[in-house]
């Protein structure tokens, strides 16, 4: 998809630029034949070559290869997400969110029993907001403890030193947790 997406972006940030393929080619060094062909789906250009481009057309890597912003979506499919989990095993935390993604991150939560886990601080000025799926979530945001039940949510500077704690003996906590990441 990347690659399709890209002979399109091409295609048209060169003809915006008002520049034929033998120009384009001839401003990066690219054979022109080469540019043809990565203007057609299919192709699959190295990585210098891209960035040729790109520093040619005066645009990022991302604008070349990416969808439009105005057509982009994301998916990603569940065996792609990251999974990550603190050293006793009981807080499991998912990143759901596409690397692609600026800004934000989405992770699905897991707390064991008798969780306790440290969050990893966020840079200042960033916002987390963890709401509780099943199960009651309890987060020490700096010396402060805060419960959230089922439906709930909790925002609070990221920042902040803040653990993830699940009270309960028997009962597992899922929840989501959202930072929007100051850029």
């Amino acid at each position: 998809m990347i690659m399709d997406t890209l002979a399109a972006n091409l295609k048209s940030l060169r003809k915006q630029a008002g520049l034929t393929q033998t120009q384009l080619a001839d401003m990066t060094g690219i054979p022109r034949a080469s540019l043809a062909a990565m203007e057609r789906p299919g192709a699959n250009p190295g990585i210098s070559s891209v960035l040729l481009l790109s520093e040619a057309l005066g645009v990022t890597v991302d604008e070349l290869v990416l969808p439009n912003q105005d057509h982009r979506y994301y998916k990603v499919p569940a065996h792609q997400a990251q999974e990550w989990r603190d050293e006793t095993g009981r807080f499991i935390s998912r990143i759901v969110s596409p690397i692609a993604s600026r800004g934000v991150q989405v992770q699905l939560v897991t707390l064991e029993p008798q969780c306790d886990s440290i969050g990893r601080p966020h840079p200042r000025g960033s916002q987390e907001f963890f709401t509780c799926l099943r199960g009651t979530a309890h987060i020490r945001i700096a010396d402060e403890t805060v419960s959230i039940e089922t439906g709930a949510l909790v925002q609070f500077p990221g920042h902040l030193k803040h653990v993830y704690q699940n009270h309960s003996a028997n009962e597992r906590v899922e929840a989501c947790s959202i930072v929007v990441i100051k850029q």
